[in-house]
């Protein structure tokens, strides 16, 4: 019975062989199936949303004033809803011209009042979303925006010239929504029959940390270009099981890849596995609220700002991107990421008025070729500040006994996991404890907000090329701004009597004796508005310097975007400020 099976199924392959040489070659599926990584985005609302795989996801189904479209062979920021633009000679007044004849995925007419009342919203107090402040460019900030509708055109008034305001153009927060269908949680947005936008696709299902479904919106501006029928996006933070679904040929694209995977896959499957460019910092982040005082001694806030950056110091970040990530990162010597632009500066990190705080991050000490000329100085910190000690650095045995156990938070998601055990594994050996705790991403985030965690790994992909992106996260305004530097306590409940204003108290500045709403927001206002771009990359430099003498953030690495994608799959538009745009894809 089973030799008669096997020669039926024989026969079968060789008429199906015969089948497909001789007739019509059947044309691929226009479906891609989609790994970001990061699971079960908190927010699907354009307006709440702040991470960048989140954004991604957004992508597929809304689309604003400006987006990234092929043009001659390269993928370029180009109006999108808007048919084109002018610009005052003052460059104050943007004046937007629609397209003809848009419409919403339901079919239903869009018109400019449908942006105005989507910017609103989005920037409102009432709202209070985490990219609310992006909106201060505008005129009216933030609860009555310089807006008119004329017709099909849209007159948007800005408080001072704004270089990068067509990049805002293209980002999420800026994505016109039916807002008087949304509410205030962004529910709407994970309703397929609510979620309705301007993209070129339509989301169909959504099932959360499984998958989200997507098919082409035949009301799209564009629809005739848009060759792809279905985008299913999987909500995995699963690296093992997102790298398997790529090998077994269920996904299309994926980006989340564990680094030690990098030399087999490149063997493999050679071009395939890509480390794109990436304008980002890796880093670690502090809640100033948490008190690092050791046993005995009470430090002042702005001795506790030295002690945390000594803890960022004393990871060698050469070793981590050598030996850890793997995929062509640059150690951090600030905050500012290689290839990031001041208006002046192409690059800012090798432009002459910007430092570099970690100088000897893998250069052997003098004093101990066991230690690095950065740990040492970090060493030499904290016993400067106190902190009881067993051993001597010049012997390599130095353990500190009093430093406060510090608990570290992190998601599951590419390089994560090995990142914070090599964090956790060095502080060990100068004797300092941390607790790593893994979360899913959603988990993390609201956390985070809460203000309710001590350390956290943290990531900050450019969403326009310019300093200002950067510095905006830690205005006191900002939800991104985990630190809480300028901000209240929240929910952290372990900060000590000292540490419980931290964020709010005059503790900042150069001379240690402003509040951050005086001193780093000014200066970032300032920043914003300054017409001279030699003087305001001075200003942006000593932006980051302000920032860097806080420790709350101590970044590790510049980001590279390693990410495997099936050579059928053409036409992928990938940004170096993490843009994934699936519109005119073609499956060959």
């Amino acid at each position: 019975m089973k030799k008669k099976l096997a020669i039926v199924l024989a026969v079968l392959l060789v008429l199906a062989s015969f089948t497909a040489c001789g007739g019509k070659k059947e044309a691929a599926k226009q479906e891609a199936n989609v790994f970001y990584g990061g699971g079960t985005p908190l927010y699907m609302d354009p307006a709440l949303n702040s991470a960048s795989s989140g954004s991604n996801i957004i992508k597929l189904s809304h689309a604003g004033l400006m987006g990234f479209q092929w043009i001659d062979g390269e993928a370029k920021l180009a109006p999108e809803l808007a048919e084109g633009y002018e610009v005052s000679e003052d460059g104050t007044v943007y004046t937007f011209t629609l397209r003809e004849g848009l419409k919403w995925s339901d079919g239903s007419d869009f018109s400019v009042q449908d942006i105005i009342d989507s910017w609103n919203r989005a920037a409102s107090d009432e709202l209070g979303a985490d990219y609310g402040f992006l909106y201060d460019v505008i005129d009216g900030f933030p609860n009555n925006l310089n807006l008119v509708a004329d017709g099909n055109k849209l007159i948007v008034t800005l408080a001072g010239p704004c270089a990068y305001f067509l990049d805002l153009c293209a980002f999420p927060t800026f994505y016109p929504i039916k807002a008087a269908d949304a509410d205030a949680e962004g529910t709407w947005a994970i309703d397929p029959e609510k979620n309705i936008g301007m993209g070129a696709f339509k989301m169909t299902s959504y099932t959360v940390d499984d998958v989200i479904t997507y098919v082409k919106n035949e009301y799209y501006w564009n629809a005739e270009n848009v060759t792809l029928e279905n985008v299913n996006v999987y909500l995995s933070e699963d690296n093992a099981n997102i790298l398997a679904n790529y090998e077994n040929d269920t996904a299309s694209f994926i980006n989340s890849i564990d680094p030690t995977e990098f030399a087999r896959l490149k063997s493999t499957y050679g071009d395939e596995l890509v480390f794109g460019d990436y304008i980002g910092t890796y880093y670690i982040l502090f809640n100033v609220h948490k008190d690092l005082s050791p046993a005995g001694k009470q430090l002042t806030v702005q001795e506790q700002s030295l002690a945390r950056f000594a803890l960022g110091q004393m990871v060698n970040r050469v070793d981590l991107v050598e030996n850890v990530t793997q995929g062509g990162q640059v150690a951090a010597t600030g905050f500012y990421p290689a290839g990031l632009a001041d208006g002046y500066n192409a690059d800012v990190r090798s432009a002459a008025e910007y430092g570099s705080w970690y100088t000897g991050t893998n250069t052997p000490s003098e004093v101990n070729a066991a230690y690095t000329v950065d740990q040492v100085e970090a060493c030499q910190t904290l016993i400067d500040l106190g902190y009881a000690y067993e051993g001597t650095i010049e012997g390599g045995d130095i353990k500190f006994t009093d430093v406060p156990v510090i608990d570290f938070a992190f998601n599951n998601s590419g390089a994560n996991a090995l990142i914070i055990q090599r964090v956790q594994e060095t502080w060990n050996t100068f004797g300092i404890t941390a607790t790593i705790n893994q979360e899913a991403w959603a988990t993390l985030q609201v956390k985070l907000k809460k203000g309710d965690a001590e350390a956290a790994r943290m990531g900050w992909i450019a969403d326009f090329n310019d300093c200002v992106n950067f510095l905006e996260i830690f205005i006191s305004a900002s939800g991104n701004n985990y630190p809480r530097l300028g901000r209240d306590i929240g929910d952290y409940t372990k900060a000590s009597a000292v540490t419980k204003d931290a964020g709010l108290g005059a503790y900042w500045g150069p001379n240690g004796d402003q509040k951050w709403a005086d001193c780093y927001d000014t200066l970032v206002k300032d920043i914003k508005a300054c017409p001279d771009p030699a003087q305001r990359a001075q200003m942006c430099a000593d932006a980051e310097r302000m920032l860097m003498s806080t420790g709350g953030v101590a970044p590790l690495y510049f980001y590279t975007n390693p990410y495997m994608l099936k050579p059928n799959v053409e036409g992928l538009i990938l940004m170096p400020t993490g843009d994934v745009i699936w519109n005119y894809v073609k499956i060959k």
